[in-house]
């Protein structure tokens, strides 16, 4: 008889969980603070023994919005346990939509594990009239059960639609198709028939450039976003409070105003690390002579929050600007 797989289930909280004032409240549910009790999700969906045998794993619920650098290195030590145990197929987080972009691109720079770690979220409440919770999670389970999920590094499922963590980005408020992949596309779909298609392969790396360890010691990286007029008021603000580095979210190909640019050097020339990047959906931002001569690095393309992450981690290892550099190009 065929084994059948064992997924460990991670739930933090998020609308998949959530319970509105009645079947309408598809809009202000948070605001009635109402979750599902402990092992719900589990309890309301028994289809899911007919793909695994999925184990619950304790861990506070909140709203994604309210999640600190603690509750991030708990999370991510606690995946890579699982992991290292060899006890489990696959790994699957449910998460609230607002941040899950950054949760599960901050593991997938830190975890190393072959077996797949899928996060899942849904955008309407579990109490909700077209609820995506249920089929969310139950995708997901099978996604992080199959093999065509081995070695893709941490995933991102909602709405059929299978993403690289380091692609994926919420890109809608309400819409149940919220999460896209602006520039790369989706790594493939789970089909309503139970078909895994993978079209693309992640260019993922084997081993992580991080530990779990590092997210503990993040140090304050702060992002200022560009807009016409802005000047260096938020700049300032961010060096006075002891940020060791700025991502600096600029317009287009990464242009912030003159006199952002110029807070900005002053940043530089007191040590703080400026990261410069955009508040574009999609494309890198390139080093340009300029950009090097005010030793400024660039981000690859990634969101500038992203960016935040990637820095924090880096800047543990290096303060010197051309390994910085090296580091965040190779991510």
């Amino acid at each position: 008889m065929t084994r059948r797989p064992r997924v460990a289930l991670i739930s933090t909280g998020g609308t998949i969980d959530a319970v509105g004032a009645s079947r309408l409240d598809l809009a202000w549910y948070t605001e009635t603070k109402d979750r599902l009790p402990d092992g719900g999700l589990l309890a309301a969906l028994p289809e899911l023994g007919m793909i695994a045998d999925v184990v619950q794993v304790p861990f506070a619920r909140m709203p994604s919005y309210a999640l600190t650098t603690a509750d991030w290195s708990l999370l991510a030590s606690t995946v890579q346990d699982l992991a290292a145990g060899r006890g489990y197929d696959g790994i699957v987080v449910t998460h609230g939509t607002n941040t899950l972009e950054e949760t599960a691109f901050l593991l997938s720079l830190t975890v190393s594990t072959a077996i797949p770690v899928v996060f899942v979220g849904a955008m309407r409440p579990a109490n909700g009239l077209g609820s995506d919770g249920a089929i969310n999670l139950f995708q997901a389970v099978r996604l992080a059960a199959s093999e065509q999920a081995r070695g893709q590094g941490v995933l991102v499922m909602l709405n059929d639609t299978v993403f690289a963590a380091r692609d994926a980005t919420k890109t809608s408020t309400f819409r149940v198709n919220a999460f896209t992949a602006p520039g790369f596309g989706p790594l493939g779909h789970v089909d309503a028939d139970g078909e895994i298609r993978l079209s693309h392969v992640h260019a993922t790396n084997a081993v992580p450039a991080f530990g779990v360890g590092d997210i503990a010691g993040m140090p304050r990286v702060d992002v200022v976003l560009s807009y016409v007029g802005a000047d260096g008021a938020l700049i300032e603000a961010a060096v006075n409070a002891g940020a060791r580095g700025i991502v600096s979210a600029g317009t287009g190909a990464g242009r912030p105003t003159p006199a952002e640019s110029e807070a900005l050097d002053a940043a530089a020339a007191k040590g703080v690390v400026v990261c410069q990047g955009t508040r574009v959906f999609s494309g890198r931002v390139s080093r340009s002579p300029a950009m090097r001569a005010a030793r400024r690095v660039t981000a690859p393309a990634m969101a500038p929050w992203q960016a935040r992450i990637a820095l924090a981690l880096t800047l543990q290892r290096t303060n010197d600007i051309d390994e910085v550099q090296i580091t965040l190009d190779a991510l």
